[in-house]
């Protein structure tokens, strides 16, 4: 890898509320990655645990540490932005308090920018894992390593989603040309496709974390995640593309149709695992009210006896489903690289 003259090439910029009992995992990542000319920026959003205290603790070990404290609560994403605006580096990565980086992260990633520069983000692949740390499964996308053009990375994100804040060391002066953080964390990677071609490593080097007090566990359990997930896809596609993009507008109806089996496989499945029906329930008219024939797929009718049964876990849903399931065309991840990729070869 060559050499980088910035005095600071990375911000590992880590937003912080309430994580007490996460941060120092996020913290001693940052700190064990194998490129280590970074800014450990953390920024504090009024917290009322003792992440303060933790905090602290790290900042007279490390001095690549900087802390921001602010007393003023602000929602997540304006906190992101605090980030954004105090970051020093050429680069950025967003890792929540509650997520982890491998060591190798930043390393491979930025491998990939000495090759191509001009990329708006470079993107790895990630382990779900659990309030304990123990590996859930792991989230691949694509076949191989690759650079992916930015408008066909688009489009796999408006008509599915693959990425999360921590995933990506994105260059920081295409973050602030976009705005940084607005609506939700899926408008920034979708702004960024617009103008810009990704990099794409097919190995798991970052962690998200799923646990109770989470912010997406929340935003299941109140439906905001898929909703916010929707507007923001029709944002983007009725006021957001740039002329040489206005073809992707054929996607406001296969992106109604997919939010609405969205709902379904992923939402409603992972609410019924735990025996959450009033809520299945929602999530089911929620779907009908993307797609209307939605109550016309298997899925849909499985789910309505499954409504009917007394008790699921999480493993005896999904094997009653895999029983029934109608054989599909469609082969699971991970997925071939979008036409005018370039293969890279990347050892991690």
């Amino acid at each position: 890898m060559k050499s980088f003259p910035e005095e600071i090439p990375v911000t590992i910029a880590i937003p912080n509320y309430n994580t007490a009992n996460y941060i120092s995992e996020a913290i001693e990542s940052a700190r064990s990655q194998t490129f280590s000319k970074i800014e450990i920026l953390i920024i504090d959003n009024a917290s009322t645990d003792n992440s303060r205290d933790i905090i602290g603790h790290w900042a007279k070990i490390d001095d690549r540490i900087v802390v921001h404290y602010y007393d003023a609560f602000v929602k997540s994403m304006d906190n992101w932005n605090r980030c954004l605006e105090h970051a020093r580096g050429k680069y950025i990565v967003f890792l929540h308090a509650d997520d982890r980086l491998k060591p190798g992260f930043l390393e491979a990633a930025l491998e990939v920018y000495c090759r191509w520069p001009n990329l708006g983000y470079v993107l790895a692949e990630n382990e779900m894992i659990d309030g304990g740390g123990n590996i859930l499964y792991r989230q691949q996308f694509y076949e191989e390593s690759a650079v992916i053009p930015g408008l066909a990375e688009a489009r796999v994100n408006l008509l599915g989603w693959h990425t999360v804040p921590v995933q990506m060391l994105i260059r920081t002066e295409c973050m602030r040309a976009i705005g940084g953080y607005h609506y939700s964390d899926v408008m920034a990677p979708l702004l960024l496709n617009l103008k810009w071609d990704v990099g794409y490593l097919h190995t798991p080097l970052v962690q998200y974390r799923m646990h109770e007090q989470s912010a997406t566990s929340q935003c299941i359990k109140d439906k905001s995640l898929i909703m916010s997930i929707y507007l923001t896809k029709m944002l983007v596609l009725n006021h957001w593309l740039p002329p040489e993009a206005l073809y992707l507008k054929e996607l406001i109806g296969p992106v109604m149709e997919k939010t609405g089996t969205t709902c379904l496989s992923l939402y409603a499945m992972n609410v019924l695992g735990r025996n959450e029906k009033r809520l299945c329930q929602e999530y089911m008219a929620l779907a009908r009210g993307f797609w209307l024939e939605v109550d016309r797929t298997p899925l849909y009718r499985f789910l309505e006896d499954a409504l009917k049964e007394k008790e699921w876990t999480p493993e005896t849903l999904q094997e009653a489903w895999a029983r029934v399931r109608p054989p599909s065309a469609l082969s699971g991840p991970p997925y071939p690289l979008p036409e005018g990729s370039v293969v890279i070869p990347i050892s991690v």
